[in-house]
């Protein structure tokens, strides 16, 4: 189940507001066109409890629940015969003559896996993934950049009705408050650059 709560991009001082700029030109460019701007004491009339120059309002902004939602589409995906292989991980692959991949699989029962299309999303194993595929240009795999962000919950009630994100930072959307579908807050992730 979806709840609108809409969002709140603001800028702490006046010269971020190049950067709330930015996200507006991107917003239309991507067809959500109800982001509105609002100076400070708009937005403090939205959220009393901000600390704002200036913001974004996007009202049509909402959550979801993300359990139910991966759930959702699970079901949808075997639908159309797709299947979830737990604890399978890619050990390899060779492109197939007849179009696509062929996968070497291991874990429990481990097997190879035709696959017409390969989407890579192993989290911090990507990169190896992708280099365990011949054919595949090394060049095209993008580097490791290793990170680290702590969430924060707020105990009690939520001082705000939207969600609260600061204009994005390098490496990341900055520390945002987010709000869950019990109303609980939560502020994260901050940013910690891991160095090999």
């Amino acid at each position: 189940p979806p709840r609108r709560t809409g969002k709140l991009v603001v800028a702490p001082d006046p010269g971020q507001a190049e950067g709330l700029a930015a996200i507006q030109a991107r917003a239309r460019a991507n067809g959500v066109a109800d982001v509105q701007e609002l100076d400070g004491p708009a937005a403090r009339a939205l959220e009393p409890a901000l600390a704002a120059e200036a913001a974004l309002l996007s009202p049509s902004t909402g959550i979801v629940d993300s359990h139910q939602l991966m759930l959702s589409l699970l079901g949808a995906a075997e639908d159309h015969g797709a299947m979830l292989a737990l604890a399978a991980p890619v050990t390899g692959g060779t492109p197939d003559p007849a179009g696509g991949l062929v996968l070497t699989v291991g874990g429990a029962a481990p097997m190879r896996l035709r696959a017409r299309r390969v989407v890579i999303a192993a989290g911090l194993a990507s990169q190896a993934v992708a280099r365990s595929l011949d054919g595949l240009d090394p060049a095209g795999v993008p580097p490791l950049h290793l990170a680290k962000g702590h969430y924060f919950a707020l105990a009690g009630r939520a001082p705000f009705n939207h969600l609260i994100y600061p204009v994005p930072e390098p490496g990341g959307l900055g520390i945002h408050l987010t709000l869950d579908m019990g109303r609980q807050a939560r502020f994260g992730p901050d940013v910690e650059w891991i160095t090999a």
